[in-house]
């Protein structure tokens, strides 16, 4: 892979958002340019590049829908 060719595609990664409530497109593109970055889905970085092009609103609904694993619940 072109090293020009992974650092556009790095850039075009950190500036990529949700349009409208596209979800479908966005992860696939979103998956397109994390392996032509040269990411892997694992990598810590990796969630918070998805979490920051989610809208704002989109964001909150899953942080409020989550819960925590029952073990770390107990004292």
């Amino acid at each position: 892979m072109d090293i020009a060719e992974s650092i556009k595609a790095e850039n075009d990664l950190r500036s990529l958002k949700m349009i409208s409530s596209d979800i479908d497109s966005y992860i696939m593109t979103f998956m397109k340019l994390l392996k032509m970055a040269g990411y892997q889905e694992t990598e810590h970085g990796s969630l918070k590049l998805f979490k920051k092009g989610l809208p704002a609103g989109l964001n909150i609904q899953i942080i409020n829908n989550s819960t925590a694993p029952s073990n770390t619940l107990r004292g």
